[in-house]
């Protein structure tokens, strides 16, 4: 795609990013927002993910995402950071379907992190993808990182073939808890590759 432009996110891109981290993560995100919702802490979980979108000191929010673009239209973002040390009261451990998911998040202490990458349906078939991933790589090769590391599904085949393309390997796995849709996923896999 000729005029396609990647640039850092902004705070008018959390709507997009919320959208965007739930496709990546198929409807977890939204699940997990859900559970904000039941818990009375929010009133809508798409308002609630667009607010951790927005807040400036969340790790996985706008500051550390990219934005693809064209025409001013959003068709995909990344989101990548350095990993740090889990924190024990991390809301994200007790839910039982991520708690695998938070496990392979430990296992990538210190590794430049892709916490979500996703491009619009419509969007699709461009290597609008594989521009984000690389933008991810080459960040992370800039920061100093050793290693570069992500969460995917077994069954994602596309991001699998993306991902295996740039040198990622599988580390480790962990079962997959189903949450409120039927999948074919067996098994969230964790993805590596050196960056240095």
């Amino acid at each position: 795609m000729d005029n396609l432009i990647l640039r850092p996110a902004s705070q008018a891109d959390a709507a997009d990013l919320a959208i965007l981290d739930n496709i990546a993560g198929h409807g977890i995100s939204q699940w997990f927002w859900q559970g904000a919702v039941m818990m009375g802490k929010a009133s809508d979980a798409y308002d609630w993910g667009r607010a951790r979108m927005l807040d400036a000191e969340s790790i996985f929010g706008w500051k550390n995402a990219t934005v693809a673009e064209s025409a001013g239209v959003v068709l995909g973002a990344a989101c990548s950071y350095p990993m740090p040390m889990p924190d024990p009261g991390d809301e994200k451990q007790n839910p039982e379907p991520f708690k695998p998911v938070f496990e392979l998040f430990c296992q990538s202490t210190g590794d430049w992190f892709v916490d979500s990458l996703a491009v619009y349906q419509a969007a699709k078939g461009k290597r609008i993808g594989a521009r984000l991933l690389d933008d991810c790589f080459a960040k992370g090769a800039a920061a100093g990182a050793a290693r570069i590391s992500l969460v995917v599904e077994d069954s994602n085949e596309d991001a699998l073939g993306l991902y295996g393309s740039r040198g990622m390997i599988e580390r480790d796995r962990r079962p997959y808890i189903p949450f409120n849709k039927s999948s074919d996923t067996k098994n969230w896999l964790l993805l590596s590759a050196q960056l240095s």
